[in-house]
């Protein structure tokens, strides 16, 4: 008969549970592990979806204020090169503006803003999208019969923030004016020169415009970094023409276009300049205001097409100047 041998364990049934029991440092340690990540994961999303928004609405703010100081600058150029070709007779050396395209990020939770800048240069009113044209009669003494003067010019450039956090705008020199756009209306932050002058009721009128044209190809650039624009005005030209009909007359109409995306604003330019006349200009009386939609494929930001017609002038003086833009990235 064979006698079995019963091998006792180290530790009994009761010893065991009693141990395994007391061993609790493991699940502790777990526990705690998952309640610090928890907090961590609960920080980290406050952070992201309260503070991070904060930030980066407050860097594209600041970065919109840099470009609008920017384009100032350009406009701030742009006059001082005329100004000079005034003064001296011929046009000096160029210059060049640096444009911020791009806002700040946040290191790993945000990436930068990029931005766009577009130069549209003068073309033909019918074609470009940012234009100004002038159709006028008028006399040249010691020349028989009457002249026509029907020329157009302008052109734009225009930078554009697609920002995420803050509002989209737009900024745009157009005409010797520094234009913003977004969403919720437009504005004007430098005005053009457009000026009229009537020294007595249903007088004549005496006009001047200061007229900007943009010479170039049409380009864009875009990016999160800088870019910049190289000025050159190539040549500047200032005339007194003598306006009448088209019979010979003296006192004939004046027609100024304007081709925009900022008819609000270009409508309160011409407002502004009727009251700031000696004698208060009337509209239908001493000029009229046509106001056009223009067939566009962007319509988020339709174009318009004003024509200005000032119905008894006198005399019309256009400073002109030719600038050169080429955009650099």
């Amino acid at each position: 008969m064979v006698e079995r041998v019963k091998v006792r364990s180290a530790f009994s049934a009761s010893s065991r549970s009693k141990f395994i029991k007391r061993d609790k440092e493991g699940v502790a340690s777990t526990v705690g592990t998952i309640m610090a990540l928890l907090v961590f994961l609960t920080f980290l999303t406050m952070f992201t979806n309260t503070y991070i928004p904060i930030w980066m609405k407050e860097n594209e703010k600041t970065h919109m204020d840099v470009v609008l100081n920017q384009f100032g600058d350009l406009k701030g150029k742009v006059d001082s090169l005329v100004v000079n070709a005034q003064v001296t007779g011929r046009p000096t050396i160029n210059m060049y503006q640096p444009i911020t395209l791009g806002s700040d990020g946040v290191p790993v939770f945000a990436t930068a803003t990029a931005g766009f800048m577009f130069l549209k240069p003068r073309g033909p009113i019918d074609v470009v999208d940012s234009g100004v044209a002038q159709n006028f009669s008028y006399l040249i003494e010691g020349i028989p019969g009457t002249q026509t003067f029907n020329d157009f010019g302008g052109g734009s450039l225009e930078f554009y923030g697609p920002n995420r956090y803050y509002v989209q705008q737009w900024y745009t020199y157009e005409n010797g004016a520094l234009l913003i756009y977004q969403e919720d209306g437009m504005a004007m932050r430098a005005s053009p020169s457009l000026v009229f002058a009537m020294s007595e009721v249903d007088g004549p009128v005496d006009v001047q415009f200061d007229q900007i044209d943009i010479i170039g190809e049409n380009n864009s650039i875009g990016g999160q970094g800088s870019g910049g624009v190289i000025i050159d005005l190539i040549y500047h030209d200032s005339q007194t023409y003598d306006v009448c009909t088209e019979s010979g007359v003296d006192n004939g109409q004046l027609t100024l276009q304007f081709k925009t995306r900022y008819v609000d604003v270009w409508m309160n330019v011409i407002a502004e300049a009727a009251n700031a006349s000696e004698v208060k200009m009337v509209e239908d009386n001493d000029y009229t205001v046509d106001v056009q939609d223009v067939p566009s494929t962007n319509q988020y930001r339709p174009i318009y097409l004003i024509t200005l017609t000032i119905l008894n002038v006198d005399q019309f003086t256009h400073n002109r100047g030719y600038v050169t833009m080429e955009l650099e990235y």
